[in-house]
């Protein structure tokens, strides 16, 4: 198997014959690192999707390392590994990920909780289960075109966790967060879905920008825009 990682512009390759059914693209990351080139850099910890920092690019598909395959994506014996987009790179396949980091800060992802916490029941949780299973890998970040006429949207990462709290009875912010999702240029969104295509744990992150928008409207929180150009940076 042909490994090709691209290394800050430069693609480097490797060979690695003892691919099985069950190896994941970490494992082959890993041997890389622990075999031929200890200089590789990349992220990695549980092992079990769950922690979200081994989100990178195969063959032009953003996954997660330690759960994809690589015969999964191996094109005519070779996959081509880089890091994600969207994210300054400082090192081979690690991105910095302060910027959306800091914009989840500006957008209080985080339970504000009420005194006393009301009894959260089965019909409650399941208005927002999904959303709760957000890892915080970037990926749904690293794959959304709006940034490119807008560098201030707040992503698709933040308007998970705004809509995850605003379904959130023990929240004190309710309708709060939709301001907030406002004041996070909710609106740049152009509805591509590329972001829930991508999730590695299947939240439904453009239909839940939509209720926040719709309900937005609707309540005069967020203004209608009346442009309905589509100039965007992107194609089907």
């Amino acid at each position: 198997m042909i490994i090709k990682i691209n290394r800050n512009g430069i693609y480097q390759t490797y060979e690695i014959n003892n691919i099985e059914d069950r190896t994941t693209i970490l494992e082959v990351l890993e041997q890389i690192k622990n075999y031929q080139d200890p200089s590789l850099s990349f992220r990695a910890q549980c092992r079990a999707s769950i922690c979200g920092t081994c989100g990178l690019k195969v063959n032009n598909q953003t996954v997660l390392a330690c759960k994809t395959k690589v015969k999964d994506l191996a094109v005519n014996d070779e996959i081509v590994i880089e890091p994600l987009s969207n994210m300054p790179v400082i090192k081979d396949l690690v991105v910095d990920h302060d910027e959306f980091l800091n914009k989840l800060k500006k957008a209080k992802a985080w339970l504000i909780p009420k005194e006393p916490l009301e009894k959260v029941y089965p019909e409650d949780l399941a208005t927002y289960d999904r959303e709760t299973d957000c890892i915080l890998c970037g990926i749904c970040y690293s794959v959304c075109p709006a940034f490119t006429n807008d560098k201030d949207f707040g992503g698709p990462i933040n308007f998970v966790k705004i809509f995850r709290f605003w379904k959130d009875k023990n929240d004190t912010l309710n309708d709060e967060r939709i301001q907030i999702a406002a004041e996070n240029n909710i609106t740049s969104c152009i509805h591509c879905k590329y972001c829930t295509f991508s999730c590695p744990k299947q939240i439904p992150v453009e239909g839940d920008i939509l209720q926040l928008e719709f309900y937005g409207k609707q309540k005069g929180i967020i203004k209608k825009q009346e442009d309905f150009g589509f100039n965007f940076g992107f194609g089907f």
